[in-house]
């Protein structure tokens, strides 16, 4: 596209179609289009929610951008393959890909600076309880109250890595971005 901005970068929600083909025999084994009622894929970029390859090849795409990539098997399945996907063993994968849409992830620096009430570059409990009760009031689905107690103590068991009782920029942002 002509105009591009933003490039997508890992941690970026991204909106894609793409198709996957076998290159041994251009069999098509994937397409976006007939999933999902033909919506395009949402998905966090270069956190493994495709396979190795995708989250590559799809890194400084402009939102209108078609790709056309190869992905050897070392990026794909490798060796095992994925039988439920008719993708044999050792196989190289073709993938064509239309970017629609690039948006900030929700591990971006700015959604960690949003949390962060009182800006001293880590996250207590009583910031993101309060971040829980404004996301749950803005989606209005009904929850038990303890739901919000449990979301609580397990963001801080997966994030609290080192036990301090608050998420560091560097344990609360999984793609590892320089501006923190």
């Amino acid at each position: 596209p002509e105009a591009c901005g933003p490039k997508s970068k890992k941690g970026d929600l991204l909106n894609a179609h793409y198709d996957g083909f076998l290159a041994s025999d251009g069999a098509k084994f994937y397409c976006s289009r007939t999933q999902n009622e033909g919506h395009p894929k949402w998905f966090v970029l270069g956190v493994g929610q495709v396979i190795k390859g995708l989250d590559i090849a799809m890194m400084n795409m402009c939102p209108g951008e078609k790709r056309k990539v190869t992905i050897p098997p070392s990026l794909a399945y490798g060796q095992q393959g994925y039988a439920q996907g008719k993708i044999p063993p050792n196989a190289t994968l073709i993938f064509e890909i239309e970017l629609y849409a690039v948006n900030k992830g929700p591990r971006s620096v700015e959604a960690f600076n949003q949390i962060d009430k009182d800006s001293d570059k880590k996250l207590s409990e009583l910031e993101i309880s309060q971040y829980l009760k404004e996301e749950f009031a803005r989606d209005g689905k009904k929850r038990h109250p303890s739901a919000h107690d449990e979301i609580l103590a397990d963001i801080f068991k997966k994030n609290d890595h080192d036990g301090d009782g608050f998420i560091s920029a560097k344990e609360y942002n999984v793609y590892q971005h320089d501006e923190l």
